[in-house]
C-alpha cells in the first residue's frame, strides 16, 4: 500500500495512510490511531497560505442630542 505523505493529520501532524473498504476511501493516523475523512484532509487549508480576512471593526460614537 502506497503512503501519501503531502496529506497530515489534523491533530498531530503526521502523515496519514491511505485505506479502502467497502464504505470508500478514508485516512488513517497510526500516531493518534484514528481515522480521518478524505474530506477532513483535502479542505485543510495549508498554513502558509492562509491570509487573515478580516479586518478589525472600529467604533464609530454617535451623539444622540435631546
Amino acid at each position: 500500500m502506497n503512503t501519501n505523505t503531502s496529506n497530515n493529520c489534523p491533530c498531530c501532524g503526521n502523515p496519514l495512510l491511505r485505506h479502502a473498504r467497502q464504505g470508500g476511501m478514508y485516512w488513517f493516523c497510526t500516531s493518534c490511531w484514528q481515522e480521518v475523512p478524505i474530506l477532513a484532509v483535502s479542505k485543510l487549508p495549508v498554513p502558509e497560505v492562509v491570509v487573515q480576512r478580516s479586518q478589525p471593526k472600529q467604533v464609530v460614537k454617535s451623539k444622540i442630542e435631546a
